[in-house]
């Protein structure tokens, strides 16, 4: 009798078991991937570019380990980019939305360009192609600006959804 009863225990957590493992009690939904939101940005000092457009590039990229020069850095891929008119001596971009893929942070890089046009259009130094980059015939820009995603940590003001970065350009 008691070899049945295990018998019996034995065939029924097999079948939960095999149950389990086969996904017939999981729903079979897709998700989406998860989002990271990149606080808004407010950027000061940029009166002098009245009438310029000021375009952020989210991006994955690298700058050289010596170089102090922030526009020499080689982007492999444009996230998003938002492009404003500059009209005051401030400027708020707002919050963006960027989708993670595995472990892999969605941005390691914020370039912060002013063009006279709004279609400015990054070239690397080595002329390699930059996934996501609009191709455009303005490569002018009278001011870049690199930040990587740690110093832009640390000038992050507020906490949670009042959370914003501010940069100054001088």
């Amino acid at each position: 009798m008691r070899s049945l009863q295990i018998f019996f225990v034995n065939a029924i957590t097999l079948i939960i078991g095999l149950s389990l493992m086969s996904g017939s009690f999981s729903s079979n939904k897709a998700q989406a991937a998860p989002l990271e939101t990149v606080p808004k940005i407010q950027i000061h000092k940029i009166g002098n570019y009245k009438g310029q457009y000021l375009t952020a590039f989210y991006a994955l990229g690298t700058r050289p380990f010596l170089s102090t020069d922030s526009s020499q850095v080689i982007l492999s891929e444009i996230k998003a980019a938002k492009t404003e008119l500059v009209t005051a001596d401030s400027l708020t971009l707002p919050a963006v939305d960027l989708q993670k893929i595995g472990f892999r942070p969605p941005y390691n890089l914020v370039m912060i360009v002013v063009s006279p046009a709004p279609d400015f259009t990054f070239v690397n130094p080595d002329s390699s192609i930059i996934k996501g980059m609009n191709q455009s015939e303005n490569h002018r820009a009278t001011l870049i600006r690199s930040f990587s995603k740690v110093e832009l940590d640390s000038l992050a003001t507020g906490e949670g959804s009042q959370r914003e970065f501010v940069l100054t350009l001088d």
